[in-house]
């Protein structure tokens, strides 16, 4: 092309295009596949957690247990007291007692957004992290099933304080519609619920009591678990539809 001579150019319909505008267009229109492939292929997000008022939905009476104010101060949620990060949209405290004068302590704990750095705090890291020790953890399967007939497993945990006072612990911790045993089946369970698109979230179900050293523990757990099992039952759906999934 002779110097000084423009571009060639393009004539279609009246318009006149440059090579160089040309190359612009072509260039534009890939990027804006890019983007809207991107778009595509990204999971969206979809949060169905239900919206419970779960404070309203607890009942105050199940089976033969009745809700009653007690001085005893339960163990926190939270593995400090000043968590920033609070995993938490709703939480019940209660305490429960039975005709014989036996007290449990009901916690549950709900939180609409599970994420890795974020969520359920764990019971035995919240009690050592309050002052108790664990003196043992061991696997439980709790008289429930899911709506798919699995099995609800949870964990028992014996506890003392510095004062030597025992406390037994029986809870279950839902992520998503799975029931985890540990920190690590925790957070695969939530990165799984990710990848797939969904906004997963988490509910801790904990009873406890205070028993003296002569008490039987395996009598004491197995009331813990009947309560469990009677205030699923007393609950409304929106509530045990939260507890168990």
């Amino acid at each position: 092309m002779p110097k000084g001579k423009p571009d060639m150019v393009i004539t279609t319909q009246g318009i006149t295009f440059s090579r160089f505008k040309v190359r612009t267009v072509v260039l534009m229109a890939l990027m804006l596949a890019a983007a809207l492939l991107a778009y595509f292929a990204t999971p969206r997000l979809k949060d169905d957690a239900p919206v419970v008022d779960m404070e309203r939905s607890t009942p105050t009476t199940v089976g033969p247990w009745k809700m009653v104010s007690s001085p005893i101060v339960q163990v926190g949620l939270t593995t400090t007291a000043n968590d920033i990060n609070q995993p938490y949209d709703q939480t019940v405290m209660r305490t429960y007692e039975d005709g014989q004068g036996h007290a449990i302590q009901l916690a549950l704990a709900w939180g609409r957004h599970q994420r890795q750095e974020v969520k359920i705090h764990r019971p035995e890291l919240c009690y050592p992290a309050q002052g108790l020790a664990v003196k043992s953890l061991t696997d439980v399967q709790f008289p429930l099933t899911t709506p798919e007939n699995q099995p609800i497993v949870g964990k028992r945990m014996v506890t003392v304080n510095s004062a030597g006072q025992i406390e037994l612990v029986s809870y279950w911790i839902r992520i998503g519609s799975t029931y985890s045993s540990n920190a690590w089946e925790t957070r695969l369970n939530i990165m799984r619920e990710g990848l797939a698109g969904r906004v997963t979230d988490g509910v801790l179900v904990r009873v406890s009591q205070r028993v003296s050293q002569d008490q039987d523990y395996q009598q004491a757990f197995t009331r813990q678990e009947h309560f469990i099992a009677d205030l699923y039952r007393a609950s409304p759906p929106d509530l045990r539809g939260v507890m168990v999934r």
